[in-house]
């Protein structure tokens, strides 16, 4: 396999070179260049996914982080992506399914809700 990244020299302040260090640490990458790496990668995934993927970013209280990581350490998931995603999908089915509108469109404000097994208004 033929080596074809280039060097580039990039200075940082001390105490975020630090932080890279612990994330080095933390997620076992062999370099400090491979954590940038992989920060880089993200980062271009983050601002510039794919056209047929949309991204949704959340942020999380550091206990509810806490939780989701003790949900994946725990076997539940494989990943806290994962996990948030499954949430997602099922919050959305459960709520479709609570407002008796799985399968039709969406509802315009204001309308009212069909009693189950009735017609839709």
């Amino acid at each position: 396999m033929v080596d074809t990244s280039e060097r580039v020299t990039v200075r940082i302040p001390q105490d975020l070179l630090e932080k890279l260090k612990q994330i080095q640490q933390s997620q076992g990458t062999p370099t400090i260049s491979d954590t940038i790496r992989e920060g880089l990668e993200q980062y271009i995934e983050l601002h510039l996914p794919p056209q047929h993927i949309r991204k949704v970013v959340v942020e999380l209280s550091r206990q509810d982080n806490r939780q989701l990581e003790e949900f994946v350490r725990e076997g539940n998931s494989v990943s806290v992506d994962d996990a948030v995603r499954s949430a997602v999908r099922e919050y959305i089915r459960s709520r479709l399914e609570q407002f008796g509108s799985a399968g039709r469109a969406p509802r315009r404000d204001g309308e009212p809700v069909a009693a189950e097994g009735s017609p839709p208004p």
